[in-house]
């Protein structure tokens, strides 16, 4: 076994492995797309490599290399495609990538000299790689790391464009598979390239354990149904002191159990997801503390904002037809709003926050009240004394 053979053997064990591990954990990520593309990705690769090895100068070598490229370049393009923010297929790229992969299908098929075949394969791969740079470009986040995603990208579209004019200019029409695949040059690409798809494939995988740490953080502080704060996540924000104090707006819809028990659970969730986009319209710092309770937060905010803010809620609510609902029917909510000064945190409001909000319940619904926190800083709310 010569020395190329054996390290050909062990890249195609560690890229089978990877194809393994990256199969496995997107099935165990509820079947993580990226993963899932990145698994064939390394899987087409793991192919290729055997195929250089055990199967050098013959048909299946030159089948492998003009097939399986595309193929690699096309998923590795799917597995970036699918971590950017925009997930829209591109018509244009898929057009294009299966016209120039259907040219040199039949060019193979009707025979024609390998110069053509492979000139249409590279312009393949190249396009491949640039739409993937581009598809990086329009959801990157300019981290570090997709930074360092873009440039590896473009450099080895560079690399592959590169044999365009080498192909056309220095080897000529009269080329061979044997005189392409052997030549200096082509070896000298292809070991960039294989350096440069590493580093790609590390970092396809950081990126992808990013997301999924970012997935798994947005939904441990989320509430499942409004995509609002939830408790927990309200609650660890209003323990941060403000430096220039603001408000609290505690809201609770009116007469609720009424509605549910009336059109159903279904149409409950409607109406809390109503109120929840209203008040999730505004940009301030919000959350879901109970069944059909949200807590608002208004930095830096006086209470007569805050009142203003209140009332807005209410009359927008107020006059929100629910398409779960009968047509006469509306629902309303009732708020309570504190202030909180600058050297305290915003939870000393909550308590003022909540006896205005039992006030509003008290003098009728649908309406806003406002109290002033007491003194204490440690005030417990009427619901953590029960």
């Amino acid at each position: 076994m010569t020395a190329t053979v054996g390290l050909n053997i062990v890249i195609a064990v560690a890229l089978g492995l990877m194809a393994l591990l990256c199969a496995i954990a997107s099935l165990s990520l509820r079947r993580n797309v990226p993963l899932a593309w990145l698994a064939g990705g390394l899987a087409v690769g793991t192919m290729q490599t055997l195929i250089v090895t055990y199967a050098q100068g013959s048909v299946l070598e030159f089948i492998s290399a003009m097939a399986m490229a595309p193929l690699g370049f096309w998923l590795a393009n799917n597995a970036i495609h699918s971590l950017m923010a925009e997930k829209r297929w591109r018509r244009q790229f898929g057009v294009a990538f299966g016209g120039l992969c259907a040219v040199a299908i039949v060019l193979f098929a009707v025979g024609a000299p390998f110069f053509y075949q492979v000139l249409f394969v590279q312009m393949a791969c190249t396009l491949a790689m640039l739409d993937a740079a581009m598809r990086i470009v329009s959801g990157v986040k300019w981290r570090l790391l997709d930074a360092s995603l873009l440039i590896s990208v473009i450099v080895l579209a560079l690399l592959r464009a590169a044999r365009i004019p080498l192909l056309i200019w220095y080897f000529g029409p009269e080329l061979t598979f044997p005189e392409f695949n052997g030549s200096s040059l082509e070896l000298a690409l292809l070991a960039g390239e294989s350096l440069l798809t590493l580093g790609i494939i590390t970092l396809v995988i950081a990126a992808i354990i990013a997301e999924t740490i970012a997935t798994f953080r947005h939904q441990s502080e989320r509430d499942g149904l409004t995509g609002l704060l939830n408790r927990r996540a309200f609650d660890i924000l209003a323990g941060t002191p403000a430096l220039e104090g603001g408000v609290v707006i505690f809201c609770d819809i009116d007469h609720f159990k009424q509605i549910n028990d009336r059109f159903g659970h279904q149409a409950g969730d409607d109406v809390i997801c109503s109120l929840a986009g209203i008040i999730g319209k505004t940009g301030y710092p919000a959350g879901r503390i109970g069944g059909e309770e949200f807590a608002i937060l208004v930095p830096d905010g006086s209470l007569r904002e805050g009142l203003d803010l209140a009332e807005m809620f209410r009359a927008r609510f107020k006059d929100t037809t629910h398409a779960a609902l009968d047509d006469d029917t509306r629902v309303s909510a009732s708020f309570g709003v504190a202030a909180f000064t600058g050297d305290a945190t915003p939870q000393t409001a909550f308590a003022a926050a909540d006896r205005a909000l039992y006030k509003a319940k008290r003098n009728g619904r649908n309406r806003v009240e406002a109290e002033h926190p007491p003194a204490t800083p440690d005030a417990q709310t009427p619901r953590q004394v029960a």
